[in-house]
C-alpha cells in the first residue's frame, strides 16, 4: 500500500495523522496534518498506513 494524499498513518510518536498534498515535493517525504491541525514533515519509511 503506498502512501498518497489522504491515507490515514501512525506516525512514530504513537500519534494518527492525515497525508496531505505538499506545496512543493520533497523525495522520500510525506507532508502530515497531524490532530489539532499542525503540519509537519516525515519520512516514508516512518509512517505506518492504516487500514480502515
Amino acid at each position: 500500500m503506498s502512501i498518497i494524499p489522504g491515507t490515514s498513518v501512525m506516525l512514530p510518536n504513537g500519534r494518527q495523522g492525515v497525508v496531505i498534498p505538499p506545496p512543493w515535493w520533497i523525495p522520500g517525504r510525506v507532508l502530515v496534518k497531524v490532530k489539532h491541525g499542525r503540519k509537519r514533515w516525515f519520512r516514508v519509511d516512518e509512517c505506518t498506513p492504516l487500514i480502515s
